[in-house]
């Protein structure tokens, strides 16, 4: 069930499903993406976990605000909405633009984390690049960005198999507002997180896609070996979005990786 909350400025998006009392995993999705990318996790994570997944600021049900967002915004979000919820501490798990958030709070939250689930994310990006994006977004609007979007995200033998699964794909960034979708670019745009891995000392699953052009593989191993004791999954035949591609793969390792980790973090 959709709830909604009133934190940090915005109102909130979120679900929050699974086993009462239990350790709490949140899950942030995206760019142009939104909570329901999570649908393939929150079953298999509902049996040991309470599951909150949430739309991030100016994406899916969630406010947004005008002009550039910074990551400690959008983590500041993370954090206002567990403490609105009661929660001390979780499990956190992110990808893409949610990696960068979680690779923030690790690094300056990390006593907010049980563990940090990294998925086809980086800790840089080419300033030139998505200055670009951002200009583009503000000036032509999210409609032109929705197939390039996409086919970033999945392979092509992806897309012909899964067409159903595409047109959900198409619809979430349709759904991602224009101020939501240029304020997150700028974020990714101004991150410097490459300098403040080693300060991330929580327990932290690193997942790659092997055939993920946006977050080529080589910069998902530089952050495993940046973060002290990081683990690596690579997960083959998945693009920018293994969760969604490959979830009989990416869910036994993630729930196992929770579970191990796991030592009494939730509400409290």
């Amino acid at each position: 069930m959709i709830r909604r909350a009133e934190t940090n400025g915005i109102e909130i998006c979120y679900s929050l499903t699974g086993t009462p009392g239990a350790p709490t995993v949140v899950l942030s999705h995206g760019l142009a993406a939104d909570l329901s990318m999570w649908e393939p996790q929150v079953n298999a994570l509902s049996r040991s976990f309470s599951v909150l997944c949430y739309d991030i600021r100016g994406h899916g049900g969630s406010g947004s605000t005008a002009g550039d967002y910074s990551l400690a915004l959008l983590a500041q979000d993370v954090l206002a909405l567990m403490d609105a919820l009661g929660i001390a501490q979780a499990h956190y798990i992110g990808l893409s633009l949610g990696g960068m958030i979680g690779q923030y709070l690790g690094a300056w939250h990390g006593e907010r984390l049980a563990s940090l689930t990294l998925c086809a994310t980086t800790s840089d990006a080419p300033k030139a690049s998505w200055d670009a994006r951002v200009r583009e977004a503000r000036e032509l609007g999210i409609v032109p960005l929705v197939n390039a979007t996409v086919d970033r995200w999945i392979t092509p033998s992806f897309r012909q198999e899964q067409p159903a699964l595409v047109e959900k794909m198409r619809a979430m960034v349709m759904g991602t507002s224009l101020d939501g979708y240029a304020g997150s670019a700028a974020a990714i745009r101004d991150m410097e997180l490459a300098a403040v891995l080693g300060r991330i000392t929580v327990p932290t699953l690193v997942v790659a896609g092997e055939e993920d052009t946006s977050t080529p593989l080589p910069v998902l191993e530089r952050i495993a070996q940046a973060i002290p004791g990081a683990q690596l999954l690579t997960t083959p035949a998945a693009a920018h979005m293994p969760t969604m591609e490959r979830p009989e793969l990416c869910n036994p390792a993630i729930e196992h990786f929770l579970l191990t980790q796991s030592n009494g973090a939730g509400s409290h």
